[in-house]
């Protein structure tokens, strides 16, 4: 709990060190105004940002509503209290290995003197395959898109029935329909989304209270309590433990469904270049210039240290609460009855509605360029309004956020985060004429995390099924 407080101070007093211009990751040239999950922002470039800013930015872009599946992942193969020493160690090292997946792709860009996905693949890998990564990107616009959208149902449907509205508007499509005819479709048509940058705010705030909020709730579910949350729960959805606990449990192929929600939690690798060319140029006592990398090598572990830590609230207290019957948004558990968690699904909710547009901008930019290098002329309105309604009915129809979650970081964010980076940074050390131990060391090892994360992709895709 106190970390999580820590944490909001450090965030809440960040103002002054946010910056001002929208950050977006630059991708090759037929895709590069693909946008961001989130409105994280850079100082100008002038100046450039400072460590403690861009941590902060760091923070912001990698932990989204991704973590709130994390207790499903456990639950997906055990319901004993005791599975969340290894669901901890785990979380320890996919966080530990995410950042250096991150670290790989800055030092592939300063070797190679570029500041883009694109342009750095193609110095490493090659020119031909360059697409891979920019195509990866777009898959996972569409991905969190599509997540966001269930995020929406899911919040806004029991704070409708709360409210007292009919059954036809509280239900979940309802809900969804209402949301994106009233909110996220028209905040997508607007053709300039300067207004909102600013809102992602909201997604960090509704966070740290959610994570401050479920640490606080933790045993409050028990039954026979006077609150009655137990009771206002379905049955399905109330806690669930087991006492009996066996390492086979950790050695079930479900494991991975946990692992692949993980890669998606710690997923802003794509941004990697923009956080390190947007960091300012500092000069040590001797007048020298001090390096970016070393700077950049500062940011990525802080900023992966405290998404780790605040991911770890979640999913921590997600499933001491509720164990076995976490749900795949594990807010769902919660009693419409409890204000709290209904203020949580609303800042839940908000944050999402809010940044649904800016991520919405990189899927449209994206599909729109690749339509028209095929010859295909199509306005931005109708781009918009076929993928929004397409999400939309889609999100309709999937109800298991934590299904969706676990393919998409299987399939995509394990991809991103693993297996493209180490690919990279691999071709780079092969490609060098240092042969020393830690450079074969670091080359082996790279080889070694580009297996591993096919071997997640596969095996991920199998567990979540």
């Amino acid at each position: 709990m106190r970390l999580v407080l820590a944490a909001l101070v450090l965030l809440s007093t960040a103002d002054a060190l946010i910056p001002q211009q929208q950050l977006r990751p630059q991708l090759p040239a037929r895709l590069s105004r693909s946008a961001p999950l989130v409105a994280a922002a850079t100082e100008s470039e002038s100046t450039g940002s400072s460590v403690a800013s861009s941590t902060v930015n760091l923070v912001k872009a990698i932990v989204g509503s991704g973590v709130l599946s994390l207790p499903v992942g456990i639950a997906a193969f055990s319901s004993s209290r005791k599975a969340l020493i290894p669901a901890l160690v785990m979380l320890s090292v996919i966080g530990t290995l995410s950042a250096y997946c991150f670290a790989m792709v800055g030092r592939v860009c300063v070797a190679t003197g570029t500041n883009t996905w694109g342009a750095a693949w193609k110095e490493t890998v090659g020119e031909k395959s360059a697409w891979i990564p920019s195509s990866f990107v777009a898959i996972l616009c569409a991905s969190a898109s599509l997540q966001y959208t269930m995020v929406i149902g899911d919040s806004f449907a029991p704070i409708f029935a709360q409210a007292g509205l009919p059954k036809l508007i509280a239900s979940r499509s309802s809900a969804i329909a209402l949301v994106t005819a009233l909110c996220t479709l028209p905040l997508s048509l607007l053709p300039n989304l300067e207004m909102l940058k600013y809102t992602s705010f909201l997604g960090i705030g509704g966070l740290l209270y959610t994570a401050a909020f479920m640490a606080g709730r933790v045993g409050a579910y028990k039954p026979g309590l006077a609150n009655g949350f137990h009771e206002a729960v379905p049955a399905a959805l109330r806690p669930k433990f087991t006492d009996g606990f066996t390492l086979a449990s950790v050695l079930q192929p479900k494991v991975f469904m946990l692992l692949s929600i993980m890669a998606t939690a710690f997923c802003a690798h794509f941004l990697s270049p923009q956080f390190l060319s947007q960091l300012s140029i500092t000069k040590a006592a001797d007048g020298k210039e001090e390096s970016k990398l070393t700077r950049f090598n500062i940011l990525t572990a802080g900023g992966f240290l405290l998404s780790a830590v605040l991911s770890a609230v979640v999913m921590v207290s997600g499933f001491l609460t509720f164990g076995g019957a976490a749900d795949g948004y594990i807010l769902n558990n919660y009693a419409t009855t409890d204000k709290l968690a209904q203020l949580a699904r609303l800042a839940i909710g908000g944050s999402i509605v809010t940044t649904y547009p800016l991520l919405h901008q990189g899927l449209r930019d994206t599909v729109q360029e690749a339509l028209a290098q095929n010859g295909v002329t199509a306005s931005r309105q109708s781009i918009t309004f076929a993928m929004v309604l397409s999400i939309m009915l889609v999100g309709m129809k999937l109800t298991n956020l934590g299904v969706v979650a676990a393919v998409s970081g299987a399939l995509v964010s394990t991809s991103l985060v693993y297996v493209l980076p180490s690919i990279m940074f691999g071709q780079m050390l092969a490609a060098r004429k240092d042969k020393s131990s830690v450079a074969k060391l670091e080359l082996l090892g790279s080889r070694l995390i580009t297996v591993l994360g096919v071997f997640m992709v596969a095996v991920g895709m199998k567990a979540a099924f």
